[in-house]
């Protein structure tokens, strides 16, 4: 497999599995791999964009996590995830 899987499953019952690439820039921005899966799990948003991908959207304190990654039939998988200042993609 390409990427690492997560241990527990989300309540639609897909994977969620982290591309190297995703683990790699999670720890040098020191995003926790739990809210990543919470994020994809329980978005505040997602967005559609290119490429077949999708950015899902929470709220964690003052910033905002936004966590790339493309859907397949049982699998999340997880390109990248970056923090960000809500107000700079949350319209109110």
């Amino acid at each position: 497999m390409m990427g690492e899987e997560a241990e527990s499953s989300n309540n639609m019952d897909k994977r969620i599995v982290f591309h190297p690439y995703a683990l790699y820039k999670m720890d040098k921005r020191g995003i926790a791999r739990a809210d990543v899966e919470e994020t994809i799990i329980e978005p505040y948003s997602i967005i559609e964009t290119k490429f077949a991908r999708k950015i899902a959207q929470r709220i964690y304190g003052e910033y905002l996590l936004r966590v790339v990654f493309e859907e397949y039939g049982d699998h999340y998988l997880v390109i990248t995830a970056y923090p960000a200042r809500p107000q700079r993609y949350l319209r109110r």
